[in-house]
């Protein structure tokens, strides 16, 4: 997710988190006047990004899922013959790079 926050009219002033709404009042119970900064002018921009990594991230997941599935059924038949030489190059591999894949 991309927040944009664009507020021309803040120059060093240092405003709160929250805007209040006019006619608040604080938490003393006093009414709140103005609040520094606000304008018509102000914008927020929120983008897809964050959506679109969860939903990359799901579609990974799911494939995931689906190999181990494949492979326990071929281990579940005695069909599965792990490769020797890529199952210790893999151990070696993991072992030098402290488990930081490198592509290949």
């Amino acid at each position: 997710m991309n927040i944009q926050i664009q507020n021309d009219h803040v120059a060093g002033i240092a405003t709160p988190l929250a805007a209040p709404v006019d006619g608040a009042a604080h938490p003393d119970g006093s009414p709140q006047a103005e609040s520094i900064g606000q304008s018509a002018a102000d914008q927020v921009a929120i983008s897809s990004l964050s959506g679109n990594i969860s939903a990359s991230t799901a579609a990974l997941d799911s494939q995931h899922a689906a190999r181990v599935s494949q492979l326990a059924a071929l281990y579940a038949k005695g069909a599965y013959e792990p490769s020797a030489l890529e199952t210790s190059r893999a151990l070696v591999s993991e072992a030098l790079t402290g488990g930081v894949e490198e592509d290949a």
